[in-house]
């Protein structure tokens, strides 16, 4: 295949994601789940040659940059506050979801239990894109959004061990617990500390450039280099990366880079996930095909397997939390499973059972994608919708867009844009309209006790925010050091999470 038949199929690719992209502004379906759904379409009608997922295409190339932008945009803060539902999900739930997956699959369809662990393991990573979109656009609780998303990338780095050690003792012939705990805390800690060492030097020499676009280089080479170098030394490839991430995302972005790198740097991350996502998730719908299903029989008691599983890993954990019942059940059922699990199935190389465990994964992710994803965000829309602070909120908008209209005039007319006369008639306007707007929050803000909590919660925080974003400017000026602004910081952010309870 050339190069320039190889460069179309892709722009024909970014053509239909852009596409499918304009169309679900105006139907209600998540981004994602409209790719693959497009994509089965695409490769049911062959209206473009397939092109295989194949593992070094997804490790190698796809997954260090969505990886290392979920990190980059995970507040380690809200990550500390809620460490531990996430680590114990991330890490014992994966394990007893391996654990039950595995015995189902074992009893039920007489798979070997070495296979069916391995499948438990490789079913196990979750995926939020769809979640957590449906959650901003309702304006869910960021306690739930950080939960699920910690979860999601914690339990990457954990899935894709535990799989890679139970691959590698089926082609040794051989399960040995102690040995297979042993090195997955050695191949964890290794991709820990060559995440954090990598990233922490890469934060230290930002320091000292300014220009966005060498920046935003050195984190794309961090994001590469920290997979491929933990990978290289056997340890974790894809916990590296996430550690990676989080250094630049919560101190390298405050710390060593002007406020115009920060907006070029989310900006340009945010492009480049957009791009491999789209191409992941229409290359999932692509290339499952129909002959996959005959397997039928298998992949139903692999996706009731996966569902109990996942019951069994959530409920008990989080009974532990004083967290509403809703949560517990958005939690369960958001479990989504995309893109690693398929690159996982990819790399199964030579062993038995292969197609078997496969055509699991592609019915599992299917469902989950489309079943489960469709189901979640009508199930979150009747939760998590509330029509009384949506029409506070609506209210908000227009006062804010008001204000600023008013502050935007008097700017115009002292430039000499505008002239007085028209920009007095202009103002009228606008302040009479400022005004009803203004009496309208009033009367939400003395009708509603939890709207006008919530506004002097948000106040505060603002108020807090705001002296972070001082002590951190005073750091990237000299005028106070690290070790000053990070105490302080730390005391302003024990305030942010009293505020959270």
């Amino acid at each position: 295949m050339n190069i320039a038949f190889q460069l179309s199929e892709f722009i024909a690719l970014l053509l239909i994601a852009c596409a499918v992209g304009i169309v679900v502004k105006f139907v209600r379906l998540p981004y994602t789940i409209a790719l693959v759904l497009v994509g089965l379409f695409v490769g049911m009608t062959k209206l473009l040659p397939e092109i295989p997922l194949t593992k070094e295409l997804v490790f190698l190339l796809i997954l260090p940059p969505l990886l290392f932008e979920g990190a980059l945009n995970m507040d380690i803060e809200h990550l500390r506050e809620n460490l531990k539902p996430i680590s114990l999900l991330a890490i014992l739930g994966v394990l007893v979801s391996t654990i039950v997956v595995g015995l189902i699959l074992h009893r039920v369809l007489g798979i070997p239990l070495e296979m069916a662990l391995l499948f438990g393991a490789m079913i196990s990573p979750t995926d939020p894109v769809s979640v957590l979109a449906t959650f901003k656009s309702l304006g869910a609780p960021k306690k739930l959004s950080t939960i699920l998303e910690g979860e999601s990338i914690l339990n990457d780095g954990t899935g894709v061990v535990l799989f890679g050690i139970l691959l590698e003792m089926i082609r040794h012939g051989s399960l040995d617990l102690a040995k297979g705990v042993a090195e997955f805390l050695i191949v964890c800690i290794g991709g820990i500390a060559i995440g954090f060492t990598l990233g922490y030097l890469a934060y230290r020499f930002l320091a000292y450039i300014d220009d966005h676009l060498i920046e935003i280089s050195i984190t794309l080479i961090l994001a590469y280099s920290s997979f491929l170098i933990a990978e290289e030394f056997h340890f974790s490839g894809v916990i590296a990366v996430v550690c990676a991430g989080l250094i630049i995302g919560n101190y390298g972005r405050f710390f060593s880079m002007s406020p115009s790198t920060r907006i070029a740097l989310m900006d340009f991350w945010s492009f480049v996930v957009f791009v491999i996502n789209s191409i992941v998730f229409l290359l999932i719908g692509i290339d499952t095909h129909l002959d996959v299903f005959h397997e039928w029989r298998a992949i139903g008691v692999a996706i009731l397997a996966v569902l109990i599983a996942r019951a069994i890993a959530v409920y008990p954990i989080l009974s532990v939390f004083r967290l509403p019942n809703v949560w517990k059940h958005v939690i369960f059922w958001g479990g989504l499973h995309g893109t690693i699990p398929v690159a996982l199935a990819l790399s199964l190389g030579e062993i038995p059972h292969r197609d078997l465990l496969a055509s699991m994964t592609f019915g599992v992710v299917l469902f989950s994608l489309v079943v489960q994803g469709l189901s979640l965000e009508f199930f979150a829309r009747r939760v998590f919708r509330e029509p009384r602070k949506e029409e506070f909120e609506e209210t908000f908008a227009r006062f804010i867009a008001l204000k600023h209209a008013k502050a935007e005039l008097s700017k115009l007319v002292e430039e000499g844009k505008v002239v007085e006369s028209i920009a007095e008639k202009i103002g009228r306007e606008l302040e009479d309209n400022i005004w009803k707007m203004h009496k309208k929050l009033e009367n939400f803000i003395t009708e509603d006790g939890t709207i006008s909590a919530e506004i002097v919660k948000r106040a505060h925080k603002n108020v807090l925010n705001a002296q972070k974003s001082a002590i951190r400017d005073a750091v990237m000026k000299g005028l106070i050091s690290e070790d000053v602004a990070n105490k302080i910081i730390k005391e302003i952010d024990s305030k942010i999470a009293e505020l959270e309870d």
